[in-house]
């Protein structure tokens, strides 16, 4: 008789977020309409991202230590990890940019901000996102679903494997930028550009 092999780790992989997985995903979710506009955010963030030298004097420091406390807690070390997370929360500041003039986004109040804006930040995007997110949550879906396969894309290697950089990451610092950006709003805090 055989000896019973164990099965592979207790702990599940994610699933890889791959291109044709994520078009099928978005094909099978979203209209043709709907996929094309999240195509179009996708390229202006970046775009946008890629103009940007440093966030604003409020939200830069903040933004740093979120990501810094972040990888803390989830047992994340190394350069080659915090460059597409860090990427990922300029990207979701940049999203807001993009996206809040045309779809109306609501904003945060001035005087509701106080002076833990580490605290703040974090407890509106885990708890009150829909707060100043007024996407339907299957368009949000899609574009974390977008900008992680893009970020996968651009970032795996054979030290730093795809399902390190899974959705639900990139999710939870896209959330942190996007509150970063609509606190610069509340306070008329405005972002460092290259020079043309």
């Amino acid at each position: 008789m055989r000896p019973i092999r164990a099965t592979r780790s207790a702990q599940p992989r994610e699933r890889r977020a791959s291109g044709r997985l994520t078009r099928r995903q978005l094909r099978q979710t979203l209209s043709g309409p709907a996929r094309k506009w999240l195509k179009e955010v996708w390229a202006a963030a970046e775009q946008y991202t890629l103009r940007l030298t440093r966030l604003s004097p409020v939200s830069s420091p903040v933004g740093s230590r979120l990501l810094d406390e972040y990888m803390a807690e989830q047992n994340l070390t190394g350069e080659e990890m915090h460059r597409p997370l860090f990427l990922a929360l300029v990207t979701g500041y940049s999203t807001r940019t993009v996206i809040a003039g045309p779809t109306e986004q609501p904003g945060l109040n001035a005087a509701t901000l106080r002076d833990d804006l580490d605290d703040r930040t974090r407890t509106i995007a885990t708890e009150k996102f829909d707060s100043v997110m007024t996407l339907p949550p299957d368009v949000w879906t899609g574009y974390v679903a977008t900008v992680t396969m893009k970020l996968q894309g651009r970032h795996a290697s054979r030290t730093l494997p795809w399902y390190r950089l899974g959705r639900e990451r990139i999710e939870t610092l896209l959330r942190y930028g996007y509150v970063l950006r609509c606190i610069d709003e509340a306070l008329d805090a405005e972002p460092e550009f290259q020079e043309s």
